[in-house]
């Protein structure tokens, strides 16, 4: 029994041996081959990578060119069509029905403010009264020497009110009648009462147009001199907004084109109402006026993203966005299926699509942007 013990484990032993012995010796094989052979493992390795790598794909299309409408993007402040500072012609003290305050609004014809005009109104009853004396004068000498126009002259004295408007002033029938009127003052006057009278109307201040206050610049009470702005207003039914466009698109720009534009997902709908016909020295754009559409929700001092639409009689082709990469460069794929890098003359562009021109028709394009690729990379089209 214990002979076979004996047996047993010498066989384990030798084995054990063996093992380690053919092992070493693969071992110390494999690492002399490796390094006699490293340089064609090595080639070997990267030619197996480089034909896995080296099997690209890509989405393809093919190029049509035709007519399209030309769209040109930009943005602008919405500004009034109409914005003034409305001043006193007189001196007094400011009196207002109406709360001169900023966003207060108003209507065309309602009276914005007045000057008190007490001590003008009685300067000019005061006249009046002095004219009427002076016409008293004249009377017995017209109803002698002019007796056959005595009534005329009879009828305008008896229609004058201290209180209100002169009446119209009556025609001379002769030149002798004319010397006489002239010669005493009465027509002289007569204009200078007028004057006064148009005068006074200046002391009351009326809504040109339906707007807003967009500025006060005096109070209630306060006193006034000619020329002093006092309010500034502004026409809430007619804004517009002032778009920027480059200057290569200034002569096919029209007034009457349509305007898409675009506030906090609000879609407003406009056109071309007139456009400068001058360059921004700063900016080398041309400024295009738009005109929203009546049921808008434009307010003054808002900013909106514009798209300008114009026909355009130029063949281009309609190319994606994603197409395009270092601005206006695409890969054209070759009769190969090699694919080449080319520069793009882009005309304009939505939020989808660059127009393009100068490329023919049926031109194979990738369409699709790619990663890690060169020029002359072999790919595999898959047309779309």
């Amino acid at each position: 029994m214990r002979i076979r013990k004996v047996i047993v484990f010498v066989v384990i032993l030798l084995l054990l041996g063996i093992i380690f012995t053919v092992g070493s010796i693969s071992y110390e094989s494999g690492v002399s081959y490796g390094e006699s052979h490293a340089e064609e493992i090595r080639l070997s390795k990267t030619k197996e990578v480089e034909s896995i790598t080296s099997k690209k794909y890509a989405s393809v299309i093919y190029l049509k060119n035709d007519t399209a409408p030309i769209k040109v993007n930009g943005s602008g402040r919405v500004n009034p069509g109409t914005i003034i500072n409305i001043s006193s012609e007189v001196q007094g003290i400011l009196n207002s029905a109406l709360d001169l305050k900023k966003g207060t609004s108003f209507k065309k014809g309602q009276l914005l403010f007045k000057i008190r005009d007490t001590d003008a109104k009685l300067l000019l009853a005061a006249r009046k009264s002095a004219y009427l004396s002076a016409l008293t004068q004249i009377l017995p000498d017209i109803a002698t020497d002019f007796s056959d126009q005595f009534d005329k002259w009879n009828d305008f004295f008896n229609s004058i009110n201290v209180n209100q408007p002169l009446a119209s002033f009556p025609s001379f029938e002769t030149a002798r009648e004319k010397n006489f009127i002239i010669s005493r003052n009465i027509l002289g006057e007569f204009l200078n009462i007028k004057s006064d009278e148009f005068k006074l109307s200046k002391f009351q201040q009326v809504a040109p147009f339906n707007g807003s206050i967009v500025d006060a610049f005096s109070d209630e009470g306060a006193i006034v001199n000619p020329g002093s702005p006092v309010i500034q207003v502004m026409r809430n039914d007619e804004l517009e907004i002032e778009i920027p466009i480059p200057i290569k698109y200034m002569d096919k720009i029209k007034i009457g084109n349509h305007v898409d534009l675009l506030e906090n997902e609000n879609m407003v709908f406009g056109k071309v109402v007139r456009k400068g016909e001058f360059i921004n020295p700063n900016t080398q754009s041309v400024p295009v006026y738009v005109k929203p559409n009546k049921g808008h929700k434009l307010y003054y001092g808002m900013y909106v993203q514009a798209e300008i639409s114009f026909n355009s009689t130029e063949l281009v082709a309609k190319i994606p966005r994603k197409a395009v990469f270092g601005k206006n460069k695409i890969y054209k794929l070759n009769s190969d299926s090699t694919i080449h890098s080319t520069n793009i003359n882009i005309k304009s562009k939505d939020d989808t699509h660059f127009y393009i021109n100068g490329l023919e028709d049926s031109t194979i394009i990738v369409s699709q942007p790619l990663i890690n690729v060169k020029d002359s990379l072999k790919v595999i089209p898959i047309f779309q």
